[in-house]
């Protein structure tokens, strides 16, 4: 018997049971549209489009005329097809871009409209005339117009849900390319190499405990992070995970997005964004911010990487600010007009931290005086994390709550620090300006704001230090106006948490000991704390850099001696060619990198040093 058109199946459905059947029918047209357009709209927008076309037309051949003639006639295999090869794409497409219970919702709505559907399928392709009735009619056309509304308002800037289906996806690679070769031998060289001052003095260090000894080098640069297995290096618009004993690269990320994590320079160099990647344990923290290029998005995205194979674990929408703590590595505090937990295996909010009941919601939020200096001061709040705590500042007020679950251990107002003289000008009010976070004690620099620079009064700071239950350890007043040194804790005006090593911590020139306030050591040269990355103590020693040109650096957190660094950047210099010298401290050694003006660009990693006896 020749197949019957679409008409066949327009049996009119007055029955209870009808009706139902017919509106679970549409719901489940609905949902596998949605989810279809929905995820592929990550893709590619002309293949949801396409998509969309198909099911409205899908749809259309079902709906009849008054006279309950067809508004379209088709033979009745072809919209039988069409609904298996919709819903099937529903199933698909709901577990691939949505939440579990909306993908495991739509499954159980597809399943069920299909088993349902069987004896019509059956009707459309053997033959049995009719046609629905126009309570189902109208059911489809309802559904059609809420389909075709929830596609052109896609929800790309609404729902948490949405904005994980939208989520960026990069462009994932195993193995080397040529934008991430392998590493090789230093004395491998490719001719952009052959004079390489950064490889020789590689080469020439013989290696100590702080800095271990030159292992192997890639001709890229960057900035790095790490674990205790891979070694990560950033470019400007993608990323390259290395393995840390061998160099063998293991997986290669292209964002996808002009100026990722970077921006390229009219002179050939390139600069990288502090603070976009992360290595913490075996995930791989990436913030994707607003961009051009194929995958510009129009909201920041969060996501999680397996560190050792590059697979996405996770993707969470709309955070503009992310801190981290190497010590923490199971959660990240995230800003999305106010501060939370995420918890960095699933990618879930812990708790989101409520300000209400602390002092900070007294405190009004400034605007930022110095945006292009300072972007931290984009958030109503600072954040630090550290030690097992998340420390919300605000002016003169903090908050310290828990990082395991978000709850509220004190807070506190910090009084105005004493009048010290100062060659700037007139102090306007004051507040915390940087925090070392520990598990036994939280401690806060203080100081007084100065005019029109958005900075602090360095000589006037004073420390406080809170134990685990908010009560005063102790208090530290700012040396007097005739001492050369002060008590800040670092170089600009909010550097991040301020690390703490077996009891103490290190503000540049001396190190503090945490249970008592007292100086254990006075250092003979100042090392300053390196912006984005804050303070990194490691195996006994203290890096970061001296000079008004960042000059690496790392002192004996024992007595604070100095220690011998690989890579001297005066000797850097070659001539006309300005260059970029950057060093990372990271759990498996050092990575230095150097770029050029003229282009080139290097990076060599120093093995895991030996511990101090």
């Amino acid at each position: 018997m020749p197949l019957k058109s679409s008409t066949t199946r327009l049996a009119r459905t007055r029955t209870p049971a009808g009706v139902g059947r017919a509106l679970l029918h549409s719901a489940a047209l609905l949902a596998a549209s949605t989810a279809v357009v929905w995820t592929l709209t990550v893709f590619s927008p002309v293949a949801a489009g396409a998509a969309a076309a198909g099911a409205l037309a899908l749809i259309t051949c079902q709906i009849p005329r008054r006279d309950g003639t067809p508004l379209v006639r088709v033979p009745g295999l072809l919209p039988v097809l069409g609904e298996i090869v919709l819903f099937g794409a529903g199933v698909w497409a709901g577990w691939a871009g949505w939440p579990v219970p909306a993908a495991l919702g739509a499954t159980v709505l597809i399943a069920a409209a299909a088993t349902a559907r069987v004896p019509t399928w059956i009707r459309l392709t053997d033959g049995d005339p009719g046609r629905p009735g126009r309570t189902a009619a109208r059911a489809l056309a309802a559904a059609t117009a809420t389909m075709a509304a929830a596609a052109a308002l896609s929800p790309w800037y609404w729902s948490p849900a949405a904005g994980a289906a939208l989520c960026a996806r990069p462009t994932v690679q195993q193995g080397a390319d040529a934008t991430w070769p392998d590493a090789r031998a230093l004395d491998q060289r490719d001719a952009n190499a052959e004079n390489s001052p950064l490889l020789d003095a590689a080469r020439a260090f013989e290696g100590n405990a702080a800095f271990g000894t030159a292992a192997w080098s890639v001709p890229v640069g960057g900035a790095a992070t790490g674990n205790s297995t891979s070694v990560v290096l950033t470019g400007v618009d993608g990323l390259g995970v290395y393995d840390a004993a061998e160099g063998r690269v293991k997986w290669t990320l292209d964002s996808r997005t002009t100026g990722a994590f970077g921006w390229g320079g009219d002179d050939n160099t390139e600069m990288n964004h502090g603070g976009r990647v992360h290595a913490l344990a075996d995930t791989l923290i990436v913030h994707l911010s607003p961009g051009e290029g194929p995958t510009g998005r129009a909201r920041d995205a969060l996501l999680g990487f397996d560190i050792e194979t590059g697979e996405r674990l996770w993707c969470v929408p709309g955070f503009t600010h992310l801190r981290v703590d190497p010590h923490t590595p199971d959660r990240v505090a995230v800003f999305d007009g106010s501060w939370s937990l995420l918890d960095t295996v699933h990618g879930r909010t812990v708790a989101a931290l409520d300000i209400g009941p602390t002092p900070l919601a007294e405190v009004t939020p400034e605007e930022p005086v110095r945006p292009m200096l300072s972007p931290d001061h984009r958030t109503s709040e600072q954040a630090m994390l550290g030690g097992g705590r998340l420390v919300l500042t605000r002016g003169p007020a903090i908050a310290v709550y828990d990082s395991a679950d978000g709850s509220l251990l004190f807070d506190a107002t910090l009084p105005a620090p004493r009048p010290v003289s100062s060659e700037y000008a007139i102090e306007e009010g004051h507040a915390v300006y940087n925090v070392v976070a520990d598990a036994t004690a939280v401690v806060v620099e203080v100081a007084a704001n100065e005019g029109d620079f958005g900075s602090r009064n360095v000589r006037g700071t004073e420390l406080f230090a809170f134990g685990p239950d908010g009560e005063e350890l102790w208090h530290r007043q700012a040396p007097g106006p005739d001492q050369e040194r002060a008590l800040a804790l670092a170089n600009y005006d909010l550097s991040g948490p301020v690390r703490a090593d077996d009891g103490i911590f290190v503000t540049g020139d001396r190190a503090i000991r945490v249970s008592d306030g007292t100086d254990v050591w006075e250092a003979g040269t100042q090392v300053r704390m390196d912006r984005d990355r804050g303070h990194y103590l490691r195996h006994g020693f203290f890096y970061g850099h001296t000079g008004e040109d960042p000059a690496p650096a790392a002192v004996d957190t024992r007595d604070g001696s100095p220690v011998p660094v690989p890579v001297d950047a005066d000797r850097l210099d070659q001539g006309s060619a300005a260059f970029f010298l950057s060093h990372t401290a990271l759990p498996t050694g050092n990575v230095f990198a150097r770029s050029t003006s003229a282009g080139s660009s290097e990076t060599v990693m120093f093995g895991l040093p030996a511990p101090l006896e």
